[in-house]
C-alpha cells in the first residue's frame, strides 16, 4: 500500500491491522475494547470539519487519513503528525471509504478526541444575554439536519443548539459533523435528557421560549420576538411534541405561498435564524451615523 511513499510520508505511519484468522482474542475483550474506543475517539471526515479542528484543537487530533490528492495540502497538519510521533497515511479512495465509513469524506478523515459537551446545567445558569439567541431542536432524526442547523447556528451567530435526548433525537455523529462544515468547533452543543425541563429553566432566566409550527396562525414577520429568545424546531413529520409546546411563550410559522405544506426543518431554522439575527441587530445595534 505505501510503495511509492516518499520517506517522509512512511516515517509515522499505522501499524498493519493484527491477523483476524487466528480468532483467539476473546470476544469479551474485543466488545469492551470498542466500547470504549467508542467513547475516547470520534471519526471526522470532510474538508472543511478536519481543517477547523486542526485550527481549532490540534492537540486532539490521534490518527489522519488522506487521499493522494489532498497530500499536498495537509503539508502543516503532516508536520504536526511528524513532530508529535502520531500517525498518518495516504489510502486509496476505497480504504478511505472504509475508514469514514461514507464515500463523502472529500479525501481527509482524522480519527480525534471527542469533544466533552459542555453542561447544559451551566450554560442555562449562565443565561443569555439580552441580545442574544440560541437554537432548539426537540426529535430531529435526519443527521444531515442536525449537521446543516449547526453550520447556520454558527454563521448566524447563536449562542448555542439545544438538543433533547429522547428516544429519537439525533446526537452529532460524524454524518453531522461533515454537515457542520467545522461548525461544531465554534459554538456549544448542549445534550439535555428532558428538553420541557431544559426549557422551563430558561423561561425561570427571563428567556422568551418561541415554537416553529406550520399550523400557527401568527406569521414569524408578524410576531414580537423578544431578545433573549430560545427557538425550538420539531420533528421533521411530527413537529413540536405536547411537553415541548406547553413552554413555548409563542408559536410562529414561517409564510409561503401555500403551494407546500412545510420546509425542510434545515432551511427553517435558517429563515429562523435569520429573523433572530436581524431582531438583535434592530434592538440593540447602535446604527452607523
Amino acid at each position: 500500500m505505501f510503495q511509492g511513499l516518499p520517506v517522509s510520508e512512511r516515517a509515522n505511519q499505522l501499524p498493519k491491522e493484527p491477523s483476524k484468522k487466528t480468532g483467539h482474542n476473546p470476544p469479551s475483550r474485543a466488545g469492551s475494547s470498542r466500547a470504549s474506543r467508542k467513547q475516547t475517539e470520534f471519526t471526522l471526515y470532510g474538508w472543511n470539519a478536519c481543517r477547523r479542528i486542526f485550527e481549532t484543537r490540534p492537540q486532539d487530533i490521534l490518527r489522519v487519513f488522506f487521499s493522494q490528492s489532498r497530500s499536498p495540502q495537509l503539508k502543516a497538519v503532516k508536520d504536526w503528525c511528524r513532530r508529535h510521533k502520531l500517525p498518518y497515511r495516504k489510502l486509496d479512495q476505497e480504504s478511505l471509504n472504509k475508514v469514514a465509513s461514507s464515500v463523502h469524506h472529500e479525501g481527509c478523515v482524522m480519527v480525534v478526541r471527542p469533544l466533552k459537551p459542555p453542561s447544559v446545567h451551566e450554560w442555562i445558569e449562565a443565561g443569555l444575554k439580552r441580545d442574544q439567541f440560541a437554537l432548539a431542536l426537540d426529535r430531529v432524526e435526519n443527521s444531515h439536519n442536525v449537521g446543516a442547523i449547526l453550520r447556520s447556528c454558527a454563521y448566524f451567530g447563536a449562542q448555542g443548539l439545544l438538543i433533547g435526548l429522547g428516544e429519537t433525537q439525533t446526537a452529532v455523529n460524524p454524518s453531522a459533523a461533515r454537515m457542520a462544515e467545522g461548525a461544531l468547533e465554534m459554538l456549544p452543543m448542549l445534550e439535555c435528557r428532558s428538553l420541557p425541563s431544559a426549557l422551563r429553566d430558561l423561561k425561570a432566566r427571563g428567556v422568551m421560549i418561541a415554537g416553529a409550527d406550520p399550523a400557527s396562525k401568527k406569521e414569524l414577520y408578524a410576531s414580537k420576538l423578544r431578545l433573549p429568545c430560545v427557538m425550538v424546531l420539531g420533528h421533521e413529520q411530527e413537529g413540536l411534541s405536547a411537553p415541548v409546546k406547553k413552554r413555548c411563550d409563542a408559536l410562529v410559522r414561517i409564510p409561503g405561498s401555500g403551494d407546500m405544506e412545510s420546509l425542510n426543518v434545515s432551511v427553517a431554522a435558517g429563515i429562523l435564524l435569520a429573523e433572530l439575527s436581524r431582531c438583535a441587530s434592530r434592538q440593540f445595534k447602535t446604527p452607523p451615523e
